[in-house]
């Protein structure tokens, strides 16, 4: 199968199912935007190393538009993907491409019933139901969004997105006692919850008598002095993607307090890598790859206590419970893998090629 991806930024997670559609012998052309370091926002990624393998363009400011046009015509596609909708040159060549390719638009937000939203889906004849014949995400909370813009549930591909094969390492045989923050050190990714939290804990431990868990912290951002002066807290800075799967075998619970979180892959590279896992129920990986209480807590934004009490839940957990916890992750983490992602793709636009030509209904 032929497959045009126009992508914006490229990530460790984007890639890996890029380069397992080429391992499963499609043909794949991708256009993308190179990354602008502009940190703690966008982390240094190396687009060469990212795409080695991979028959791909970059560009920046906008994607050259004679170009993308010229490559697409050339190749001819059965599948053209397009990621994101906010760029004009791409959704001009998905409306040239109706009825010559399935058109697939990648969408990661959930349904939050904003104004935005909802003038996207009072708007979505006239717009994206124009453009796009199918939408590819990561899972269900997704899904919600894509059918309020008009897809239906045949039209709406999961899977999106996958760690890298590095993190399935798990489950970890005897699980560090260690807590993890990955991420952006900024207000959304709740911060000012995780340090209170996180001194309360250490607090109430050490009145028990008992020795509380480090936090190991891989990120940068403007909120970093709310951690760093804390006791027991690590600070690494930033952490290239190959260097984390590393880190995340020296820790036995990875904390994600997030205000905001469409998905979150650092989830999926936790629990693959064994980990238990503290997080928001905004989070969307949550759905899928956390139970509450059985390979970790979801608490609610904000919820400096829950976020204490979810802490002693695991660490004070005896050694078997452990690692029963880190098994179930590792099993949970199986539902989504490069293979998967790529292969889910290839099958639904299979299924989909037909309507998106008009050969069928």
């Amino acid at each position: 199968m032929r497959i045009y991806l126009a992508w914006q930024y490229i990530t460790g997670y984007s890639t890996s199912g890029m380069h397992e559609l080429v391992a499963q012998g499609h043909d794949v052309k991708l256009m993308f935007q190179e990354a602008l370091v502009k940190p703690p926002f966008l982390a240094p990624f190396d687009d060469a190393e990212l795409t080695k393998g991979l028959d791909a363009v970059g560009w920046t400011g906008q994607p050259d538009e004679d170009l993308l046009i010229q490559q697409v015509e050339e190749f001819q596609p059965d599948v053209l993907v397009v990621n994101s909708w906010h760029i004009p040159a791409y959704m001009r060549l998905a409306k040239k491409w109706k009825g010559k390719a399935l058109r697939v638009v990648v969408m990661d937000h959930q349904w939050d019933g904003t104004l935005k939203q909802w003038g996207a889906r009072l708007t979505r004849n006239f717009y994206i139901q124009k453009y796009f014949d199918a939408a590819w995400m990561p899972s269900d909370p997704q899904a919600e969004f894509a059918r309020h813009l008009g897809f239906k549930q045949h039209q709406i591909i999961t899977g999106l997105y996958t760690c890298e094969d590095s993190f399935f390492t798990g489950p970890q045989e005897n699980p560090a006692d260690a807590f993890l923050l990955v991420g952006r050190l900024v207000d959304t990714k709740g911060v000012d919850v995780l340090a209170p939290a996180y001194r309360k804990y250490r607090e109430q431990s050490e009145a028990a008598g008992k020795t509380p868990w480090g936090l190991t912290v891989a990120g940068i951002g403007p909120m970093e002095d709310e951690l760093k002066a804390i006791p027991g807290v690590e600070m690494l800075g930033f952490v290239m993607p190959k260097d984390l799967p590393s880190v995340m075998a020296r820790t036995g619970c990875m904390i994600l307090p997030s205000r905001w979180e469409p998905w979150g892959v650092v989830v999926h590279e936790a629990i693959a890598s064994g980990q238990a896992v503290i997080l928001t129920q905004v989070c969307g990986a949550a759905s899928k790859l956390v139970n509450d209480g059985y390979n970790g807590r979801i608490i609610a934004v904000g919820a400096v206590d829950e976020m204490v009490e979810a802490m002693h839940w695991i660490a004070n957990a005896d050694p078997e419970q452990r690692k029963l916890i880190s098994r179930r992750s590792a099993e949970l983490a199986k539902q989504f893998t490069p293979q998967f992602m790529a292969g889910n793709l290839v099958s639904k636009a299979v299924e989909l090629l037909p309507e998106a030509l008009g050969q069928g209904t």
